[in-house]
């Protein structure tokens, strides 16, 4: 008996071992041929897109309450995935992931959130990516389009292998990063509060730079470490010139380094 009453003791222990982390309570795919632009407004949720090989494009809903997860449709050659509420509820978990085919080139993407995390591996589109996140963190691993927006309250944002036409990230208190595989073709920028801002380009760029803070710091790359000027603007022709690229705020640091 003792033995049988170890035996189940350590059944139940290893239960959560072999449990789906997912909690996986929706499963839909669609047909990429048929959306042309992606949607998504969520309150509270974590949101990850990830990019896979095939012809349908995946949405998944982890969820410990099935009656609050968001809306899943497609319309207007649109798919959108809407939270049905309207401020974070307490208890309530829910992780939605978006698995987009290799070959789907949207015309936009539009991402918004309260409180939760936005992440994505690559976003691809013909004309544009525009990213809201009040106080969740947002997480782009690639970007690839005509113009990009993000923009958050208090949420920091990270941008890497930035590849656009032309950008404007915002922030009032959260920090920005953001790393371009190739200068802007046009007018691009960066504006934060308090935030710190930090802007990665590579040597070959070409573009005309220019940082304003109120009472920030401003460490150029040719700047020592410890070197700060606080409460001015830098100027400064990036390879032959080009476009304007200007980083302003209002006491949060500012750095860009060249690569």
């Amino acid at each position: 008996m003792k033995k049988l009453v170890i035996l189940f003791c350590v059944f139940l222990l290893s239960l959560p071992l072999f449990a789906d982390q997912k909690n996986i309570v929706y499963n839909q795919a669609f047909d990429f041929s048929t959306i042309v632009n992606l949607d998504i407004s969520l309150t509270y949720e974590n949101l990850q897109i990830s990019r896979i090989y095939g012809n349908e494009i995946v949405v998944e809903i982890g969820s410990n309450n099935i009656k609050k997860i968001p809306q899943v449709s497609e319309q207007d050659e649109s798919l959108q995935i809407i939270s049905k509420e309207q401020k974070t509820s307490r208890g309530n978990k829910c992780n939605v992931y978006v698995y987009i085919p290799q070959d789907f080139d949207a015309k936009s993407i539009e991402l918004h959130n309260v409180s939760g995390n936005i992440s994505a591996d690559i976003l691809q589109t013909q004309n544009a990516v525009h990213i809201n996140n009040v106080s969740g963190r947002t997480d782009i691993a690639a970007c690839q389009t005509e113009f990009f927006t993000a923009s958050s309250l208090s949420g920091n944002i990270t941008l890497q292998k930035i590849s656009v036409d032309f950008f404007d990230f915002s922030s009032t208190s959260g920090n920005i990063f953001v790393e371009l595989e190739a200068a802007p073709l046009a007018s691009s920028k960066i504006k934060n509060g308090s935030g710190k801002s930090q802007l990665y380009y590579p040597k070959e760029s070409n573009f005309e730079l220019s940082a304003f803070t109120v009472s920030g710091s401003i460490k150029t790359p040719d700047s020592s470490p410890d070197k700060k000027t606080a409460g001015t603007n830098y100027q400064s022709i990036i390879g032959t010139g080009g476009p304007q690229l200007s980083i302003n705020s209002l006491s949060g640091k500012i750095e860009f380094t060249a690569y």
